[in-house]
C-alpha cells in the first residue's frame, strides 16, 4: 500500500511537469503572436504631432523607456491552461522592472532591453518586439522599422536580455514595441512598451545639442531637416550681415548689451553648406561653446 501511494504520487508530479511544460510552450506561441500584434497596431503620423516630449539625454547609452509588470503564476478556472493539478504549490507573483537604451557600434544603432530586476519567480520566458520609427523632420512621414523578435526561454536572470540593431542615419527616431512572458505555471501576459522620447542623432549617433535661445524661444532643434544635400561651397556671410542680423533682432526683441552679443555667435538654423540661407527666419544667437557643439554635430549630418 506504500508503495502504491508513493507510485501515485510520483504519476502526479510527472502528469504536472508534462501539463506544465505543455503550457508554457502554448503560452509562449500566444505570447510571440500577440507581442507582433501589439507592435503592429501602433501607428503614428508624426512623432510630434503624437506629442511625445522631445528631449535628448547628453549620456552615452540614454534610456530610451522603462516600467514594471506583474503576471500572476497561480492558475484559476478561466485559465485557458488550468489543471487539477496546480494546486499543488502556490507561486509567487513575477514582478519584472525593465528598460530599454541605445547606442551607436559599428555603423548601426543598437537597441538593447535590459531586465533591471525580478520579484518572485523568475519568468519562464520572455518575448520582445522593438520597433524603430524614424523620420526626416519632426513633422513626418515616420518610417516603421521592425526588428527580428527577441525571445528567451529558460534562465532569464536581470542583465542585457538582447539587442536589436538598425543600420545608422542622421535622423530624428524614438523607439517603441511591445513585449510579453510566460510564467512558472504558464500563465502569460502581453505588454506594448510605450515610445521613447524624440531623439535627433546623426550617422554616428551623437545627439544633437538642443538650444532654444532665451530671448527669441528660437528652437535650433526643431526646423532640422535630415534630407538637406551638401553644397560644394558655402554662401557668404560677412560683419555687415551679421550687423543687420543684430539690428533687425533688437528692432524685434529689444536691445541687448555688448556682453550678450560678445557671448554669442549667430548660427544658421539650416547651415549655409547645406543649403541655408542669411534670412533672418534661418538665422539665431548661439552661445560660442554650444554654437562650437552644434557645428561639430553637422560635420557628422
Amino acid at each position: 500500500m506504500k508503495y502504491r501511494k508513493l507510485f501515485a504520487f510520483l504519476a502526479t508530479i510527472v502528469c504536472f511537469i508534462a501539463i506544465n511544460t505543455n503550457a508554457k510552450a502554448d503560452s509562449l506561441n500566444d505570447v510571440n503572436k500577440n507581442v507582433a500584434k501589439i507592435a503592429n497596431e501602433q501607428n503614428f503620423h508624426s512623432l510630434a504631432q503624437d506629442k511625445l516630449k522631445n528631449e535628448n539625454v547628453k549620456k552615452d547609452v540614454p534610456i530610451l523607456k522603462n516600467g514594471t509588470v506583474k503576471i500572476h503564476n497561480n492558475f484559476n478556472a478561466t485559465s485557458s491552461h488550468y489543471s487539477a493539478y496546480t494546486f499543488l504549490a502556490e507561486i509567487p507573483d513575477t514582478v519584472v522592472k525593465f528598460h530599454t537604451s541605445q547606442e551607436y557600434v559599428d555603423g548601426q544603432f543598437k537597441i538593447n532591453f535590459y531586465i533591471d530586476s525580478i520579484t518572485g519567480s523568475a519568468p519562464a520566458a520572455i518575448s520582445v518586439q522593438l520597433q524603430f520609427y524614424s523620420e526626416p523632420s519632426l513633422s513626418g512621414p515616420i518610417t516603421t522599422n521592425t526588428a527580428s523578435p527577441i525571445v528567451k526561454e529558460g534562465n532569464i536572470t536581470t542583465g542585457l536580455l538582447g539587442s536589436a540593431v538598425f543600420p545608422a542615419a542622421t535622423t530624428f527616431f524614438a523607439v517603441g514595441g511591445a513585449w510579453g512572458m510566460v510564467g512558472y505555471n504558464g500563465n502569460s501576459a502581453t505588454y506594448p512598451i510605450s515610445l521613447s522620447s524624440i531623439y535627433l542623432q546623426n550617422k554616428i549617433g551623437q545627439n544633437f545639442p538642443e538650444y532654444v535661445d532665451p530671448v527669441s524661444k528660437k528652437d535650433a532643434e526643431t526646423p532640422i531637416n535630415t534630407t538637406w544635400s551638401r553644397l560644394p561651397s558655402s554662401p557668404v556671410w560677412t560683419t555687415m550681415d551679421r550687423y543687420y542680423y543684430i539690428k533687425e533682432f533688437s528692432e524685434r526683441y529689444g536691445n541687448q548689451s555688448k556682453e550678450y552679443w560678445a557671448e554669442n555667435q549667430v548660427h544658421h538654423i539650416r547651415p549655409r553648406i547645406y543649403g541655408g540661407n542669411n534670412d533672418f527666419d534661418n538665422l539665431m544667437p548661439v552661445p560660442i561653446e554650444a554654437h562650437k557643439l552644434i557645428t561639430k554635430w553637422f560635420i557628422n549630418y
